[in-house]
């Protein structure tokens, strides 16, 4: 179900304090509605994007092809439009290999680091399970950053509150 749009102009008459006096059911049905909104409107945007794609997709290879490139931007003109068409890169390399070429690199003398970056990489799973000796080796390196907090409202069902790992008390039965 599509919410109606005017949930957004709902929303945007309320001031932060009167979205905050909102029942937490109001403010759980709002996020939903305007959740849905934003998928409904992806689906919409993917399906101009692919309908642009399908239009302009061979004239942007022939203009890149034209100019000697696979990939890119490039630009011409439509029915009084600029059509502007990148196809970027997405470059990957196998890893293995990788470390294959640095290796060779070491062994003919040359500084690898003349060539490439290598980032070195811990899983926080292999960490844990690390013996304390390693962990304090890298405890140094290491550096616990906090990502932007976000929220998520789930409706109870059959009365239970489902665990949480900061409160013992989570899990009664209401």
């Amino acid at each position: 179900m599509i919410p109606k749009p005017n949930v957004l102009d709902e929303i945007g008459q309320l001031s932060l304090t009167e979205l905050d006096a909102l029942p937490i059911a109001q403010l759980d049905a709002r996020i939903r509605q305007v959740g849905e909104l934003k998928d409904t409107a992806r689906q919409y945007e993917d399906a101009l994007y692919a309908v642009m794609n399908k239009r302009f997709s061979e004239r942007a290879n022939q203009a890149r092809q034209d100019a000697g490139k696979h990939t890119g931007t490039v630009r011409f003109e439509v029915d009084g439009y600029v059509v502007i068409a990148d196809l970027p890169k997405r470059l990957e390399y196998d890893q293995p290999k990788l470390k294959g070429a640095v290796d060779a690199l070491r062994k003919w003398g040359e500084n690898p680091d003349d060539y490439v970056g290598i980032e070195i990489k811990v899983s926080e799973t292999k960490y844990n399970a690390w013996p304390p000796a390693v962990r304090q080796l890298f405890e140094p390196a290491r550096t616990l950053k906090v990502g932007k907090p976000s929220y998520k409202l789930e409706l109870i069902k059959t009365g239970v509150i489902a665990d949480a790992a900061n409160d013992s008390n989570f899990g009664e039965v209401l």
